[in-house]
């Protein structure tokens, strides 16, 4: 009998809410609008395109603007690129009930719940 592997232990210090495709809010840095792949507390990871120039440590500031209209303005630094992602560290954390009232609009939205 076989059983299916244990999560490895899960290092991050923050709750990470992935949003599916079609919930995910946007954020604009440089003037230039992303999607979010996922949000925590403390960072955002986004798709970018290939011509848009970010590197790593350099201090970026922005906003989310959320599906309900809402907006989270944030200041942070790249801390990674890879590909299409990038993700950048807020200086000053997002809101944790933020995080939680976007979990309840992907649960109350999303099409498989």
């Amino acid at each position: 009998m076989t059983f299916p592997l244990r999560p490895a232990v899960e290092r991050r210090q923050y709750f990470r809410l992935v949003y599916p495709p079609e919930l995910a809010p946007e954020v604009v840095i440089l003037g230039i609008t992303f999607r979010v792949l996922d949000i925590s507390e403390k960072a955002i990871r986004f798709r970018k395109d290939f011509s848009t120039r970010l590197d790593t440590g350099m201090t970026v500031q922005g906003v989310v603007i959320f599906q309900d209209l809402s907006k989270y303005e944030f200041k942070g630094y790249v801390l990674r690129v890879v590909n299409r992602e990038a993700v950048v560290i807020f200086l000053k954390n997002l809101p944790y009930q933020k995080i939680m009232a976007e979990q309840l609009y992907i649960q109350r939205n999303s099409r498989n719940i």
